[in-house]
């Protein structure tokens, strides 16, 4: 039984993390549209399956991003994001940057972190800009924004929202792809729905190897805390797949997932699915490819 009132407690899974270190010198490389950069650090995994925590720091080497139509160089010395036990997974960070634009010279100093409030994960970001020769922040945002400081012309801006866009493709993108490979993974994923329009809790990191050409293995972790681990087989056309849920806190299963498929021919496969939650419930499949 998945879930009432009348179960039991079942017992978290007994996993412990133990000083788990992750390493890179130089070489993990950022390369998207809106930022390039090179980031090192050692951080170390500890804690148990239902409460993980990440202590240690990642920092750039060097790095520029594009906030509006201004590109921000990083100052290396002082951007990097900070993990400490008591944090769980959630870092702070910090950011120092500066731009010319229309004969400016405008700095960026931000400072954040991402904590859980009521059971919610959100980012709190602090940015504040400066300039020579010198303007008022809304001159800074009217200069950034608009091309020029000034201010009557300012309608609502968001500067907090486009630099956390800037943020995000600063991590993400070729990132997962450098790690992967450092880390000796398959797969190394971090989904963002809050991209489009979801909550920031919601956000995902996968991992997954292949421990031989038929079996993969992965592991997917959001910020609730919640987690799933999978596995998958094929061979001459069998495909097994099993997955296991596990809610935050407790490690209680919330979700059971089964999966028996096979190709009857190259462009047709058939599938038999089981998923036990709440309900229980049965499915067939075809699938037909072109």
């Amino acid at each position: 039984e998945l879930g009432g009132s009348g179960a039991g407690k079942p017992t978290p899974v007994p996993l412990i993390f133990e000083g788990v270190r992750v390493y890179a010198e130089r070489g993990v490389l950022v390369q998207e549209s809106l930022a390039q950069g090179e980031l090192k650090g050692e951080v170390f995994l500890g804690g148990s399956y239902t409460d993980p925590y990440l202590s240690g720091q990642v920092e750039a080497l060097w790095g520029n991003f594009r906030l509006w139509d201004s590109l921000f160089t990083l100052d290396s010395t002082a951007s990097f994001l900070r993990f400490f036990p008591d944090r769980g997974i959630l870092p702070e960070f910090r950011l120092r940057a500066q731009a010319e634009t229309r004969g400016y010279k405008v700095f960026l100093e931000a400072r954040g972190e991402f904590l859980r409030e009521n059971g919610r994960v959100k980012v709190r970001l602090e940015p504040h800009f400066t300039s020579e020769p010198p303007l008022s922040e809304p001159e800074i945002y009217a200069l950034l924004t608009l091309g020029t400081p000034d201010v009557t012309r300012l309608a609502e801006t968001l500067p907090q929202v486009a630099l956390g866009a800037a943020l995000e493709n600063l991590v993400l993108g070729q990132l997962e792809r450098e790690l992967a490979r450092s880390l000796g993974l398959d797969r190394f994923q971090v989904q963002l729905p809050l991209l489009q329009g979801g909550d920031l809790e919601e956000t995902r990191f996968s991992v997954g190897k292949y421990l031989s050409p038929e079996l993969f293995l992965g592991y997917q972790l959001d910020l609730r805390g919640e987690q799933t681990l999978s596995a998958q087989y094929r061979r001459d056309g069998l495909i097994f797949s099993l997955g296991s849920t596990f809610l935050p806190g407790d490690g209680r299963l919330a979700r059971f997932t089964f999966t028996l498929g096979y190709d009857l021919t190259p462009a047709l496969g058939l599938s038999f699915s089981l998923e036990a939650a709440d309900t229980t419930r049965f499915g067939v499949g075809a699938l037909y490819r072109w």
